[in-house]
């Protein structure tokens, strides 16, 4: 166990890359939360901040400012979504869309024709502007 530690502090680990092994070798994670970590980034379409880390059901903050400087992150190759072409089934799966939020960029799409830019999302009613926030990393406009 020493002998991992002393590894992990000569290399951080690329959160987007990582499995169950390397998230495991990190002080706190359990197979069960390293199952977690890796389930929460497919449903994102990968990480674009080691932040988001902190948002996986059952790490305890305590745990998260442990593993945080162990950790790295690679934005380049998250899965995004066609917002213009985007079916609701497809984006209310999605962790910072849900259903509510799908339901009303489909109408807003439908009404007024496709989205240019993160700027025009901030048109949308009753839609929680943390939440745009966090999802625009995930959004493509075409």
């Amino acid at each position: 166990m020493i002998e991992i530690q002393d590894n992990l502090k000569n290399k951080k680990i690329e959160i987007n890359k990582a499995d169950t092994t390397a998230f495991i070798a990190l002080p706190g994670i359990g197979s069960k939360l390293a199952v977690r970590i890796i389930l929460f980034r497919e449903k994102l379409g990968g990480f674009y901040t080691v932040e988001q880390i902190r948002e996986v059901y059952g790490l305890q903050d305590s745990v998260y400012r442990k593993i945080y400087p162990l950790l790295k992150c690679d934005p380049g190759k998250i899965r995004k979504i066609e917002i213009n072409t985007a079916e609701k089934e497809t984006l209310k799966v999605h962790p910072y869309i849900r259903w509510n939020m799908a339901n009303a960029l489909v109408a807003y799409r439908s009404q007024h024709g496709p989205f240019s830019s993160p700027g025009d999302l901030s048109r949308l009613e009753n839609v929680d502007e943390d939440a745009l926030k966090k999802m625009i990393p995930y959004i493509l406009f075409k």
